[in-house]
């Protein structure tokens, strides 16, 4: 279990998981809109065995209301890298 300062840890997805979800979700989006739900995600969470509320808790605190959300405002590298994404120290 992620530790509790972790902000991995609110999400029940490893990096290799989030990407793929956001693969599959951007693959997705791309034929049709999104109808401002997880439908997608629920969708492809569903053939992974992965449990829903905790997800749609974890992806909302990164920005991921809805499918397009989740590819748009919930970034890898946000999640599992906090530091490097907040970019370089303006010392």
């Amino acid at each position: 279990m992620a530790p509790i300062d972790d902000p991995a840890g609110l999400l029940p997805l490893d990096r290799t998981q989030l990407d793929a979800l956001r693969e599959h979700l951007d693959a997705v989006l791309s034929a049709g809109d999104c109808d401002r739900t997880h439908r997608v995600t629920d969708a492809w969470a569903a053939g992974h065995g992965i449990a829903l509320d905790r997800l749609h808790e974890g992806l909302e605190e990164y920005g991921g209301f809805c499918d397009c959300e989740v590819v748009m405002n919930v970034d890898p590298a946000a999640v599992f890298d906090p530091q490097a994404a907040a970019g370089p120290s303006r010392r």
